[in-house]
């Protein structure tokens, strides 16, 4: 069997590429590890800020039977709710004869949920509703809960919650 073998056609005038790429050795990635920049480590995270909350938003879709649980709750270390209001609704809005109850609920047995003490609040306009809330601040592993019954089947059920958090900031 013949072997055959191509070469490249000689290319003349990039040497000044060739060269810049070898001064400044930017086919090299210094300092990151896989692209990704090395973490900060928790101890460096000393001082608290308050800002308007993040992350409390909350969306699924009506399943068949017309009950959907959606929750929320803090994520990451050091983060604290203030929750002061829970806006709810459905893509039907105002047509929407659903209702909802709002709970306040720990992880239990490490991944399930057990909406059983409302505490939060209840409305009877579920397709767009805004529920006054007064509970105690939120530790991540604690959820606002809404439960909604009566909702027409395929309708996004969302919440968002309003108010402030306290995060770790690195100083």
């Amino acid at each position: 069997m013949a072997r055959i073998s191509t070469r490249a056609p000689l290319v003349r005038g990039l040497q000044p590429i060739a060269q810049s790429i070898a001064r400044t050795a930017s086919q090299i990635n210094r300092g990151f590890t896989h692209g990704v920049q090395a973490p900060t480590p928790q101890q460096a995270y000393t001082g608290h800020q308050t800002t308007l909350l993040i992350g409390g938003y909350a969306a699924k879709v009506v399943p068949i039977g017309g009950s959907v649980t959606v929750m929320v709750g803090p994520q990451g270390v050091g983060t604290v709710w203030y929750p002061q209001a829970i806006a709810v609704s459905t893509t039907t809005g105002a047509a929407d004869n659903s209702t909802c109850a709002a709970y306040l609920s720990p992880l239990q047995n490490g991944s399930v949920l057990a909406p059983i003490t409302q505490i939060v609040g209840q409305s009877y306009a579920a397709g767009g509703d805004t529920i006054g809330i007064a509970v105690p601040p939120l530790w991540p592993g604690y959820f606002l809960i809404v439960v909604w019954t009566g909702a027409h089947v395929g309708d996004l059920a969302a919440m968002t919650v309003y108010g402030s958090q306290s995060a770790l900031v690195a100083s």
